[in-house]
């Protein structure tokens, strides 16, 4: 399964989200107004949290999502701060989860980061410039309850400026899962 992730998009989406052949979309918040959510009604698996420019969509939107596409545990969250200095709620939610991977986003920083075996990705800003200067987004790939792919991507040419496959990283996370 192939599962876009995207952070930040302020109302804007600069690529064809058609074209990518995915079958998810993960959104970590800042995701824009009411009308704008319409951009994603032909997803069946989308999932979104509210950011902190959100307020048109308090109580459609959650703060936080733990769930599992795949096999694999997911939690979204927009502001988790980083990986390395956590706000304790996020830190708190996240033990409870036990996800494989946090996704996250507010920075507009794309990021990937592994600590205690769980990977931290934060996709940067597809609807504004993020701080390196692009837009960007994330493609995850699930195979078989694993994360087999992981990149993030230039929206401007599709580019991979990132990237993380390691499977032996991607089999202990599996096998965490499985206790």
């Amino acid at each position: 399964m192939k599962i876009l992730v995207i952070s930040d998009t302020h109302g804007n989406m600069p690529i064809k989200i058609g074209e990518l052949g995915v079958q998810a979309v993960l959104h970590a918040g800042d995701v824009g107004d009411r009308k704008f959510m319409r951009e994603f009604s032909s997803i069946e698996n989308f999932y979104a949290v509210a950011g902190n420019t959100d307020s048109s969509l308090e109580g459609i939107v959650p703060q936080t999502v733990c769930d599992v596409i795949d096999g694999v545990k997911f939690f979204l969250v927009h502001n988790l701060s980083a990986p390395h200095r956590m706000i304790m709620s996020n830190f708190r939610e996240i033990n409870d989860c036990r996800p494989d991977i946090v996704v996250y986003g507010h920075t507009h920083m794309p990021s990937i980061e592994v600590k205690d075996g769980v990977i931290f990705l934060n996709p940067g800003s597809l609807g504004k410039d993020g701080l390196t200067g692009r837009k960007t987004y994330a493609m995850l790939e699930v195979q078989g309850t694993r994360i087999v792919s992981l990149g993030i991507f230039d929206a401007a040419d599709g580019s991979r400026i990132n990237s993380f496959c390691e499977k032996k990283f991607l089999n202990n996370s599996l096998n965490r899962m499985e206790n």
